[in-house]
């Protein structure tokens, strides 16, 4: 039996839709109640978790991160800046329900590359919820400032601001130490 163009290409439509469905399916299965593979929160993997994995696992990352201090040092001068000190906590619920929004929430298109990704690509990294409050952190950077004037350094404050929010969100922490900005003289 000899099939025309037509009933073929129908057919590999057909085969193709068919497959199709079947993939999101098992999308589907593999991922329901869960966060979808490949996702990252600032490079820290909570995809395959499910929500309440995933927000006990970033309380306690998060946790050790608000805890652990950020250290900047220049010529033989440190200031120590606490994430907790200066307003930042990890939110670990909001931060869980935006890794879990990821390949759910947006148009069928952006879910679908989200998916995708998930499966083939570099999956999705998201960001930490909240932010550090800007009222506390300024009176830490005026701590820090008036430090460092009394050894004749002028700090570049908005570059150290953009340092600091940077990272808080940075694991592992540098030990040693990161550069503080200074402001040419």
């Amino acid at each position: 039996m000899k099939l025309s163009l037509t009933a073929k290409l129908l057919f590999g439509t057909g085969l193709i839709l068919v497959l199709v469905f079947f993939a999101v399916l098992v999308d589907f299965g593999f991922n329901a109640g869960k966060v979808l593979r490949g996702v990252d929160v600032d490079g820290f993997d909570i995809g395959g978790m499910t929500f309440e994995e995933a927000e006990a696992a970033l309380d306690e990352r998060g946790t050790e991160m608000q805890e652990t201090p950020m250290i900047f040092t220049t010529e033989g001068f440190a200031c120590t800046f606490s994430p907790g000190r200066i307003g930042w906590g990890p939110q670990p619920r909001d931060t869980a329900l935006s890794g879990m929004a990821i390949g759910r929430d947006g148009s069928i298109i952006s879910d679908a590359n989200d998916r995708f990704r998930s499966w083939f690509g570099g999956g999705t990294s998201i960001g930490w919820a909240g932010k550090p409050d800007s009222a506390l952190m300024g009176r830490e950077l005026a701590r820090c400032q008036k430090n460092a004037e009394g050894l004749g350094l002028t700090i570049d404050l908005p570059k150290l601001r953009f340092l600091i929010k940077k990272t808080i969100v940075t694991w592992p922490r540098s030990p040693t130490g990161i550069a503080i900005p200074l402001q040419s003289s």
